[in-house]
């Protein structure tokens, strides 16, 4: 009888806590909504709708849906931006390559301004960098080079294939002779020799694009590579290979 008592008790206390509970409404969130699409017609725009002020609408849409641009990239009207702001490597390389097929694909654009700041890097790149520039002006693009801080090394070829170069004033540029970076090991003769082709077949394809495109002879750029030459924006209009400084 104590038993039933008790858990009569205790069944009591646990169905007045429950129903004595109370049960504050949980405060009504503001909606928040991002939307993001894709279409194909004019450059970024954020709006708001009238009526719906709580809900921020992203629109971003592009001109080029079935293809993108890297990072490197972007569309301003009908004029294209490239920015080289690093070291030149396969990754630079790959990226402007992609670039230029989807401006040549996915839209009508073929003004491309190219932004080089740029210490060199690797000459295998910026000779391709260089001949993927060529490329895309005999396929009718006009690639203004805009130059500033430092155009050195694998760089410069770059800098001097495009149609229209212009340079800042304190722009920096530089020219020297390939090296080749080796672990310790062991080597023959006939490595060494192979290794001296390579090196010459650099030079050449180096020492070419800046011959075709300035007013020096090929002996004179071979003198100022071999001692490590650094040149104001100034002397390089004076070479021909700037064509105004702004």
């Amino acid at each position: 009888m104590l038993k039933k008592v008790i858990f009569f008790f205790v069944m009591g206390i646990f169905l007045i806590s429950c129903a004595t509970v109370p049960t504050t409404p949980s405060p009504a969130k503001t909606p928040q909504e991002i939307v993001v699409k894709v279409e194909a017609a004019e450059p970024t725009k954020v709006t708001v709708e009238e009526g719906q002020k709580e809900r921020v609408n992203k629109s971003m849409e592009v001109a080029n849906p079935e293809g993108r641009l890297s990072q490197l990239s972007f569309i301003a009207n009908d004029k294209a931006f490239v920015k080289i702001f690093s070291g030149l490597s396969v990754a630079v390389v790959t990226r402007l390559w992609n670039d230029l097929v989807v401006l040549e694909i996915n839209t009508e654009i073929r003004d491309v301004n190219l932004f080089i700041n740029s210490p060199g890097g690797d000459a295998f790149s910026g000779l391709a960098l260089a001949d993927q520039i060529e490329r895309a002006r005999r396929k009718g693009f006009k690639v203004t080079a805009h130059a500033s801080g430092i155009i050195a090394s694998a760089a410069v070829p770059v800098f001097a294939v495009c149609n229209v170069r212009l340079a800042a004033p304190g722009t920096i540029f530089m020219v020297h002779e390939a090296a080749l970076w080796k672990w310790p090991g062991r080597e023959t003769a006939s490595d060494i020799r192979s290794q001296n082709d390579l090196m010459y077949l650099l030079r050449d394809r180096y020492i070419g694009k800046l011959v075709d495109n300035s007013k020096l002879e090929k002996t004179k750029w071979e003198e100022l590579e071999k001692k490590t030459t650094w040149f104001s924006a100034d002397k390089a209009m004076a070479w021909g290979l700037v064509d105004h400084i702004e």
